[in-house]
């Protein structure tokens, strides 16, 4: 599974000019996010969202909805739901349907956080 390399202040274009002047610096298996502030960082990952997505990693191969996921985190289910919005817009984790059941599948194995 991928890894999600996030960079909080850094040259987004610097970054992006290093690689396209030499290809041999991509990291296959890797993917960059950058954000401006570390506010940023928090909105998307509070301290119960990350609790949600290290939960998500950890189960990657057990199927589990909004309503198991609430009753194993001991959360309400809208609050998981209100998270899974927030990570699903950050592209941290997918929704998947299955008939009427929503599940959680996360998009990278790891998170990796550099403060620039």
């Amino acid at each position: 599974m991928d890894k999600l390399i996030i960079k909080i202040g850094g040259d987004m274009l610097k970054d992006i000019k290093e690689v396209f002047d030499d290809p041999r610096k991509m990291k296959p298996g890797t993917h960059t996010m950058h954000l401006k502030t570390s506010e940023d960082l928090y909105e998307m990952l509070s301290p119960k969202r990350l609790e949600l997505l290290r939960y998500i990693i950890k189960h990657q191969g057990e199927k589990k909805s909004i309503s198991e996921l609430a009753n194993e985190l001991n959360r309400k289910q809208e609050a998981i739901s209100r998270d899974s919005k927030v990570l699903t817009k950050y592209n941290l984790v997918q929704k998947v349907k299955d008939k009427k059941t929503v599940y959680l599948k996360a998009m990278y194995g790891s998170l990796v956080i550099n403060l620039a």
